[in-house]
């Protein structure tokens, strides 16, 4: 039967690129998979899905199964490739030929004492053409005549046994050119023997094939500046969860059978992006002994992750679990079930009532100052079933509450993911709970001093980017009232049993104010969340959460630093006062003042009060305080009869209002970004023939700074 099964990428290579990158020498972030127990059907569907197989390992042959790695097959990764089962050496040839392919992993197997191959080849042209060979039923002097005589470097280097002969299946490229790298190989090599060679050569592993019980064939190539982490003797999930700890993509993975079941030697390369690396590296800058399971998540609300580090991973959230039960509780208020205001009683330990409060101030109790006894009343009234109940209906299933927070510590521990947390705020953030979103936030712990702990704030960046970035102060401020941030801090320190064991965690919701370069409002929601699960030593609490919250705001500040970036065009609107007081009329003084954005394109509301009725106001709008029709100012008008009475502007526009007691005059601001720092002045001239010899008495001066877009 033959066994050639193929798969084309949907288009060529992309030609900009001068020369094709090596699948295990890179580190551009790629959607990446690893599965175990892979048929050939499953291998179709998941080529037909996008994905491109870089690794194969057989698990066995009847049936047929496969361990496999892929990559989404797309932008830099894009390639055409083809991959084949239980063939011949000569049907492997004849594939290869007939496709202009080359091999970029080869499993060899023995059948019945003749050598079969399971590989993978992407094609050998354009972009990925490279001079290369391959071989099998080699010896090992075989193998080094070949790499010596050909000046080549294994890209697959594989130990087998047929017809009872050690022998060897490789394949290798010329290493030259672009191609060209320091590298080396090793025969049988223990785990200290490799450690030692990278250690002294700076070299990381491309290749790893155990032999026997702690022997390696590997394959050693200089470290280009790539994070890369190797582990042996992993089961399956460990592998998943080191991939997600790491943020790695496999290389290269070796399956075997052991008395412990099936066990995993691996080979990944770093595959974080940009931000994942910084987030990551605050917790790397830790002490190793303040870190446990550890991770982080940044997802834009209706739209991308942005940045993950074991996302799935089940940890104990201490008090951050209650943004569960306040989620709960402010549905039964969205769905006219409770109310804020009604009395619930708070014990004052568990089972010992205490005095009654309102629902809405035992939640800002609770997730404000973090309260367990306000948290108990919560959980006493509305039952944990039920709030657990609620974190199914949000989608949250991998979230349980274990234990009563009020009454008892975490054993069994509680579990939450931070995908999770995220499914919760972008749920209320969309709706879930009606006309009650608002009120949800705002009985969080809100505030640009975040966050709980850690050793920077966002305020603290904020300030110091503006400054950089030459934006004003009042500019400044108008950017940090814009932005809404809301979260929940959960920490606990535990003994029983042993030593102190530190939960750590933090999460919730903010809204971020970018805009365009014209001012339009393309504000944008995100849910955030970090932890650091189980580690011990009281000397390590504070390293511990600090690490965990300075990575945490890594990726906050990341979004708010790009938002204000968009706000240097911003000049904002200012309004104030201009000199003393007005002159006393009849009806007292009058007084004026403005209200509005003084933002382009705004309308502005001129006021003035105290005025007799009924009578002629007119506002007076200037543009200079220099001189008026040459007379310099300010103008006391007691020249004609109104002492104490000052004109402060050149009175350019008049505007006239009959009116008692008071007037007003709405006046919208055009909207060119030509004006935008002009100053305008404003008076109201009040008819009062009581007041003066003159007959009108006049108020004080108003200055706005107009503002707005360019």
């Amino acid at each position: 039967m033959n066994r050639i099964l193929t798969t084309l990428a949907a288009s060529a290579f992309a030609a900009a690129s001068l020369f094709a990158q090596d699948d295990r020498d890179r580190n551009t972030p790629v959607s990446a998979i690893w599965n175990t127990d892979q048929t050939p059907a499953q291998i179709g569907q998941l080529a037909n899905g996008g994905w491109r197989v870089t690794d194969l390992e057989i698990e066995s042959t009847a049936p047929w199964n496969f361990t496999v790695t892929a990559v989404q097959n797309s932008d830099s990764y894009q390639k055409s490739w083809w991959w084949a089962y239980d063939v011949t050496p000569a049907q492997l040839n004849a594939a290869l030929t007939q496709y202009n392919a080359r091999i970029v992993d080869l499993e060899p197997f023995d059948s019945n004492g003749s050598t079969r191959f399971a590989a993978v080849m992407v094609s050998n042209t354009g972009a990925e053409q490279k001079t290369w060979q391959w071989g099998y039923d080699l010896t090992s002097a075989q193998v080094d005549a070949a790499v010596q005589q050909n000046n080549g470097r294994l890209v697959n280097f594989k130990r087998y046994t047929v017809g009872g002969q050690t022998r060897y299946a490789i394949s290798f490229i010329t290493n030259t050119g672009s191609d060209q790298r320091t590298w080396g190989y090793l025969y049988g090599a223990s785990l200290a023997t490799i450690q030692a060679n990278m250690a002294a050569n700076n070299n990381r592993i491309y290749n790893i094939e155990r032999i026997g019980t702690d022997s390696y064939d590997v394959v050693l190539i200089r470290n280009n500046g790539i994070a890369h982490w190797y582990y042996v003797d992993q089961s399956a999930s460990a592998v998943t969860e080191l991939l997600q700890q790491n943020i790695g993509r496999l290389i290269d993975i070796e399956r075997r059978t052991t008395l412990l079941g099936t066990r995993y030697d691996l080979v990944m390369l770093d595959n974080a992006n940009a931000l994942e690396r910084t987030a990551r590296a605050k917790f790397l800058e830790a002490p190793a002994a303040s870190l446990g399971d550890y991770g982080f998540f940044l997802k834009e609300v209706n739209g991308p992750t942005l940045a993950q580090m074991r996302p799935d991973t089940q940890f104990e959230p201490a008090s951050t679990m209650k943004t569960v039960y306040h989620a709960h509780a402010m549905k039964a208020v969205a769905n006219g079930t409770a109310s804020l205001s009604q009395s619930i009683n708070k014990p004052l330990s568990c089972g010992v009532p205490g005095n009654n409060y309102s629902l809405q101030t035992l939640l800002s109790q609770m997730m404000e100052n973090s309260d367990n006894e306000a948290t108990l009343a919560i959980s006493n009234h509305f039952g944990i079933p039920a709030i657990q109940a609620t974190a199914n209906a949000l989608g949250m299933g991998n979230t349980s509450i274990n234990f009563t927070i009020g009454c008892s510590g975490p054993s069994p521990e509680s579990q939450l993911t931070l995908r999770d947390l995220s499914q919760l705020h972008e749920q209320v953030a969309n709706g879930y709970l009606g006309a009650q979103r608002d009120t949800f936030y705002s009985l969080m712990v809100n505030g640009l001093q975040f966050p709980t702990w850690g050793t920077d704030s966002l305020d603290t960046r904020i300030n110091a980017e503006a400054t950089l970035l030459g934006i004003p102060i009042a500019a400044r401020n108008a950017f940090k009232s814009a932005i809404r941030i809301a979260y929940k801090p959960g920490g606990i320190g535990w003994t029983t049993p042993g030593p102190w064991t530190f939960y750590f965690a933090e999460g919730g919701w903010m809204s971020v104010p970018f805009r365009s370069a014209t001012g339009v409002d393309l504000t944008k929601e995100y849910t955030f969340g970090v932890f650091n699960y189980r580690f011990t030593g009281a000397e390590n609490e504070i390293a511990g959460r600090d690490a965990m919250s300075d990575a945490e705001l890594e990726l906050v500040w990341d979004r708010v630093k790009s938002a204000l970036a968009t706000w240097v065009h911003y000049t904002p609107g200012t309004l104030s006062y201009f000199g003393t007081a007005g002159c006393t009329g009849s009806n007292g003084t009058p007084f004026h003042n403005t209200t509005g954005t003084g933002e382009i394109g705004d309308a502005m509301n001129f006021t003035v009060n105290s005025i007799p009725s009924p009578t002629l106001a007119v506002l007076l709008l200037g543009f200079q305080t220099v001189s008026y029709n040459g007379v310099p100012l300010p103008l006391d008008l007691a020249i004609v009869g109104a002492p104490g009475c000052v004109l402060r502007h050149d009175a350019a526009i008049t505007e006239a209002i009959f009116a008692s007691g008071s007037a007003q005059r709405v006046i919208t601001l055009p909207n060119d970004p030509g004006m935008i720092g002009a100053d305008v002045y404003s008076q109201f001239l009040i008819a009062d023939a009581p007041a003066n010899t003159f007959g009108w008495t006049i108020s004080n001066t108003r200055k706005l700074t107009i503002g707005g877009w360019r």
